[in-house]
């Protein structure tokens, strides 16, 4: 599960199937979902994200900002 936070103010909310990679090299956010028979996979630019929130298996990753990455 996780949340992408939007500089626009949007919230992306996945769900326990949606998949959610992250290139570390570009800060591009992958998200891969199935809907129905329908797969979408949505890339969000680094310049479009504000934060992202992954909870796994009990632990939560939070990744920074985007001026906050070095």
């Amino acid at each position: 599960m996780f949340v992408i936070r939007l500089l626009d103010g949007e919230e992306i909310n996945g769900s326990e199937n949606d998949e959610l990679t992250v290139n570390e090299q570009t800060g591009v956010l992958t998200v891969h979902r199935v809907d129905g028979f329908d797969e979408v996979t949505t890339h969000y630019s680094p310049s479009a994200w504000a934060s992202v929130t992954h909870r796994s298996k009990g632990s939560v990753v939070r990744r920074p900002p985007v001026g906050a990455r070095q």
